[in-house]
């Protein structure tokens, strides 16, 4: 099942990201597969969540 978390980690972290009107809050969220493919091109345009992705901060999963 396509899923986001965000494992916030400290306070220097967002407590939400907005990506294409969707709101990214911690904690793990289903997703739909539109969704997710938004996200995940959305992404190479993003650089805080590009960046938290790749601390692992935030996993897509799909």
């Amino acid at each position: 099942m396509p899923s986001i978390s965000y494992n916030r980690t400290d306070s220097q972290q967002p407590q939400s990201i907005t990506i294409e009107g969707y709101v990214v809050r911690p904690g793990l969220h289903i997703l739909s597969y539109a969704q997710l493919k938004l996200l995940r091109e959305q992404t190479q345009h993003h650089s805080q969540l590009e960046s938290l992705m790749s601390q692992g901060v935030i996993k897509l999963t799909g």
